[in-house]
């Protein structure tokens, strides 16, 4: 990957761009606000960012209004039903994405749950940097599976991943001023969990980067966002799974196979 201050030489020996303006960033934390021992955590946490942050106070049901919600749609997409924890969380997640595409001052958006443990010495500003340079609009900074991916280079001392399939989770992520308007335009319509939509790559047009290890661990802590039990699907709905899932895999395989060649460019 030909980027000086990630990819010149082996691991660890980042040099200078000829580019010295740090892009901007605003860090969001979404916590609901009778989480009072999570927030206490955030805040003992992030005392040491560089940067400045706030918390964005979680919504309770799928309270954006721009959010379309067809029951029907998400049992044939996701095979059950979202329980209202992971309504509450697609809409929360969304309007702070949508927010920054709107009115954000900065050129990158940090968006954090309340349940990470984050070092906050990574260097983030280089990160940004990186991300802008390559073109990079959505980076992960966190992943709760194992996922297939193509190392394409290294960051300090760590891989630049892009995976080819999600490694699930949505606890820690950076979008840029671009990628946050993309993801507010194609993903209104819920129809799956949160995080395996904003990583529909073959939708949204922003693949999935990310630094291993990650910079972000999830604390063990129980679940503020349970699933609802698998009921058996219908008939009708089922055939409507089995197609959408289909259409998913074609999408996803085609997406990667155009990606080949700026994986062989970015190395």
């Amino acid at each position: 990957m030909r980027h000086e201050a990630a990819f010149a030489g082996p691991p660890g020996r980042a040099g200078q761009t000829g580019q010295t303006a740090r892009p901007g960033l605003e860090v969001r934390v979404i916590n609901l606000a009778s989480a009072e021992r999570r927030r206490a955590w955030m805040q003992d946490e992030l005392a040491g960012l560089a940067h400045p942050w706030s918390f964005f106070e979680a919504h309770t049901t799928l309270a954006n209004p721009r959010l379309r919600h067809d029951p029907a749609r998400i049992r044939a997409t996701y095979g059950r039903a979202l329980s209202p924890a992971q309504l509450a969380l697609w809409s929360s997640h969304y309007t702070v994405i949508a927010d920054f595409a709107e009115t954000g001052a900065s050129d990158y958006l940090l968006v954090f749950e309340d349940d990470v443990i984050f070092d906050t010495g990574f260097p983030l500003d280089e990160l940004m940097v990186l991300c802008r340079d390559e073109g990079i609009h959505y980076m992960r900074l966190f992943g709760m599976y194992y996922a297939p991916g193509a190392q394409l280079g290294f960051f300090h001392d760590r891989s630049i991943i892009r995976y080819r399939t999600s490694p699930s989770g949505a606890q820690a992520y950076l979008l840029s001023k671009e990628g946050a308007r993309r993801v507010a335009e194609t993903c209104r319509q819920v129809d799956t969990a949160w995080d395996l939509a904003l990583d529909a790559f073959w939708k949204t047009g922003l693949p999935l980067y990310s630094v291993y290890p990650f910079p972000a661990l999830e604390r063990f802590s129980p679940t503020s966002v349970p699933m609802l039990d698998i009921e058996p699907l219908g008939p009708v709905d089922h055939a409507g799974f089995l197609r959408r899932r289909l259409g998913n895999r074609l999408g996803k395989a085609l997406a990667n196979w155009r990606l080949r060649g700026r994986d062989r460019a970015m190395r």
